[in-house]
This record gives C-alpha cells, sequence and structure tokens, in this order.
C-alpha cells in the first residue's frame, strides 16, 4: 500500500500507463495517494476521463459530490457526447438527491450509449426511487445482462431460458436469488402471488433460494429448495427473484408492509433466556453500523463506531452486534463505554438470526440484510439511511415496505451525527414507555417516533 507521504513518480509515457497505474493504487486502498496521482496526472493528460473518473470517486468516497460531479463535467467538455462521462454525471447528482436532473443526464447517457446496461439500471433506480414503477421495473430487467459468465443468473439460464411471457400450459419454471440478501427477504413476499398466477396459466413453479436463507424462507414457502444443492431436474424457465415484480405488476399502491416471515418460537424462546441471563433487566436493541465493504455504496451507508458515541450514555440499555464480524469495532465501542454484547453464534444463520432479532426489544441498523429481515419479522426498527441510499426508501422518510420500520435520514452526506441524536431520542423514549404503569402502556402505546 502507498503511504500517505508517497505517491508514485509521474515518469509515464501515456495515459494508458497512468491509468494502470492509478488502478494499482486503487488496488491498495489509499486514497490520498489516488486521489494527488490523479491530479498529477490530469496535468499531463487533461482529455482523459478514466482518470477523472478515479479522481472524481476518491472526493465522492468523502461525501462531496459537488466536487465529484464537477471533475465529470470537466471530462464531459472533452467528451461531450461519451455516455459513460455524462452517466458519472448523473450518478454524482443522484448522490446530491437532484433526482430531476439526474434523470434527464441518466436518459441522456442513455441516447448516447444505449448498450451500457448499468446506465439502464441507474436510471430503473431513479424510476422505482420516484414512483414510476411501471417503466422502472421493466428497464431494471436490463441487470441480467451484466452478471457475466459467473453470475447465478448464467448459471440458472444455463438450465433454462428466462422466461419472457411464453405460454405456461405444463410448463415448470424455477424463482431463484440472484441479486443481495436483502433484496431476497425483501422480495421473496411476492411469490405466492406469482406461483398462483402461473398454477391459473397450466403451470408449476419452484423457489430456489441461497442456503443461508433456506431455514427461514422454508417456513413461508415450504417446498423452497436450497439454489447451491439441489437437483433441479427438468426446467422450462426461470425467473430471477427481483423480475417478479415485473410480472405481478407491482405498483407502489401494491405494497403490503405487514409482516410476512416468522421465526421458530422454540427457536425465540431460547434466545430470550439467553438475553435474560445477565440478569437485567436492560432495554436489548440490536445495532448494525456497518455492511459489506465490498457494497457499492458501503462508503455511503456504513457509520464510524465514533460517530455512534451518544448512543453509549443511554442508561440501562444493552447493545446486541446483529451481523457477524466487526470484532475491533466492538472492542472499540467497549473502550469508549458502550455496554454491548458480543456477537451472536448463530447454527443456521439466517433462521438464528431471525430469532434473535425477534427477541430483542428493537433493532438499530443502517441499510443492509438486517433492516429487511426485521422489518418482514414485524420488529420495531429505527432505520439509519445515508442522504440518497437505496432506491426503496424513497426521497423522505415514509416506506411502504415495513410497517415496523421508521426511517431516519441525513441531510447532509456523511453527517451522522443529527441522525444518531434522533436515534437516541427514540430509545430513550422506549426505556420511558417500559417503565410507565402496565395500564397506561395499554392506553397510549409508546411509538418509535
Amino acid at each position: 500500500m502507498y503511504s500517505d507521504s508517497f505517491a508514485p513518480p509521474l515518469s509515464l509515457s501515456d495515459a494508458a500507463h497512468a491509468l494502470a497505474v492509478a488502478l494499482d493504487i486503487r488496488r491498495s486502498g489509499d486514497w490520498l495517494a489516488l486521489e494527488r496521482f490523479c491530479v498529477e496526472a490530469l496535468e499531463r493528460f487533461p482529455r482523459d476521463y478514466e482518470l477523472r473518473w478515479q479522481l472524481s470517486h476518491c472526493y465522492w468516497l468523502r461525501h462531496d459530490s459537488v466536487s465529484a460531479e464537477a471533475i465529470m463535467r470537466e471530462a464531459a467538455r472533452h467528451h461531450p457526447d461519451n455516455g459513460h462521462v455524462t452517466g458519472a454525471i448523473a450518478m454524482y447528482l443522484n448522490e446530491q438527491s437532484r433526482y430531476g436532473e439526474a434523470e434527464a443526464m441518466y436518459r441522456l447517457a442513455l441516447s448516447q450509449t444505449p448498450d451500457a446496461a448499468w446506465l439502464a439500471v441507474d436510471l430503473a433506480d431513479l424510476e422505482l426511487r420516484r414512483g414510476a414503477w411501471r417503466s422502472g421495473w421493466m428497464r431494471f430487467d436490463r441487470r441480467t445482462s451484466e452478471q457475466g459468465d459467473n453470475g447465478v443468473v448464467a448459471r440458472m439460464e444455463r438450465l433454462a431460458p428466462g422466461w419472457r411471457g411464453q405460454p405456461l400450459d405444463g410448463k415448470r419454471v424455477v424463482v431463484y436469488s440472484e441479486l443481495g440478501l436483502g433484496d431476497d427477504i425483501q422480495f421473496v413476499r411476492y411469490f405466492p402471488q406469482f406461483a398462483e398466477g402461473v398454477r391459473r396459466n397450466g403451470g408449476a413453479t419452484l423457489l430456489a433460494v441461497r442456503s443461508a436463507l433456506y431455514p427461514l424462507v422454508r417456513r413461508f414457502v415450504p417446498d423452497c429448495v436450497q439454489i447451491e444443492a439441489h437437483d433441479f431436474g427438468t426446467v422450462d424457465y426461470t425467473v430471477g427473484m427481483m423480475s417478479l415484480p415485473v410480472w405481478i405488476g407491482l405498483l407502489p399502491h401494491h405494497v403490503d408492509g405487514r409482516a410476512y416471515l416468522h421465526a421458530a418460537p422454540e427457536r425465540i424462546d431460547a434466545w430470550r433466556r439467553e438475553l435474560a441471563s445477565d440478569g437485567t433487566h436492560a432495554l436489548r436493541v440490536g445495532l448494525v453500523w456497518a455492511g459489506s465493504p465490498t457494497h457499492r455504496r458501503d462508503a455511503q451507508r456504513s457509520i464510524p463506531v465514533e460517530a455512534l458515541a451518544p448512543l453509549w450514555s443511554l442508561p440501562n440499555v444493552t447493545f446486541h452486534p446483529v451481523a457477524p464480524g466487526r470484532e475491533d469495532d466492538i472492542a472499540a465501542m467497549r473502550s469508549a463505554g458502550a455496554r454491548i454484547a458480543g456477537v451472536p453464534d448463530y447454527r443456521e444463520q439466517f433462521h438464528d438470526s431471525a430469532a434473535f432479532v425477534s427477541a430483542l426489544d428493537v433493532l438499530v441498523t443502517i441499510d443492509s440484510s438486517p433492516l429487511h429481515l426485521a422489518g418482514a419479522l414485524g420488529k420495531p426498527v429505527l432505520a439509519m439511511i445515508d442522504r440518497a441510499s437505496h432506491w426503496c426508501w424513497g426521497e423522505d422518510e415514509t416506506q411502504p415496505w415495513y410497517d415496523s420500520v421508521r426511517l431516519i435520514r441525513q441531510r447532509e452526506p456523511g453527517d451522522w451525527a443529527p441522525v444518531i441524536r434522533r436515534v437516541a431520542a427514540a430509545v430513550s423514549g422506549r426505556l420511558i414507555g417500559r417503565a410507565a404503569p402496565e395500564d397506561q402502556q395499554a392506553s397510549a402505546p409508546v411509538s418509535l417516533g
């Protein structure tokens, strides 16, 4: 890794060489060195838009999408008809919540580069965020062309072609996991509706989910199978989980936010006994502060440990990490005074984590799969959402997907302090509610608001 005080010398013969060095620095993870290198390289190769893209990414990672946009607009001055440059500008407009401008720019980018599936998917995300679901779901299907030969889409479509509306009489259709675990949890609710439509048209369906989700999802769809281990036999068509909305014609007013997943009661009871074994009557608060570092927007959605400090002063609260890993973060929290338990030991990852979440009082989480899990279980959730966020959370602090989820959104990119203060106040409200007399609680339940 390059140190903060060192960047490679610019003895470069051409822009391609410069880009190769930039990508090598990027792989090291030293973003300051990458920024310095790109600034110097662009003095020599000012027309190179790939170098400008790398530089703009450095600004985006530190939540400065305004500067990132300006860098790519300079690239557009040299390459006005390049759809990738125009699409990068659109992305940075979207990150600033300038959604109308971003949509116009994405449409321009697609007119310049019609075959760029990533531009179609980004535009679909924006359409879905803004409620244009008829066009958004159709355009979102372009994602399948970006999966590559090793993707689950490619593997499943080698088993059978993707269904495109052909007659279903006597045909067998497999619906399968394809994107993130959170996406599977969010959209598996629509499998029964899709399966009923196939049955009415003379066909049969099978749901194939990832092994991590299988023990939980089979309580909702008993005859589902594990995608990694099942011998599918004869299959006529396949459908990715995220294409279900296209085929059922899903529109915003169709979304029902009631709980639809349930962990085994005996597992929930076991976790409640485990939580009670510390002998306290503390409020049990699940906590998720960081997601997978490989996620495209992880720098935007994950929260630095030090930003969580206002939570540690809350009395009579024990925090429980819900997601595995992050032991170093937990140690840092304890050093700062947090009452935080160790990571639970799950036997069946999502079934046990569902039971564990069900045994807690409330979940405080970033936008990651535990948010969808708790929402699908109907557990109270305080969701800490970054300014732009995933499309499904819309533009404000209301959402139709889960009745038990309250969104608390950033007002400025990268600024988590107001969000954490509001979370602390909401958790305090839960504490006050627990302390009230039972008859008072029955007549006026405390909300997370």
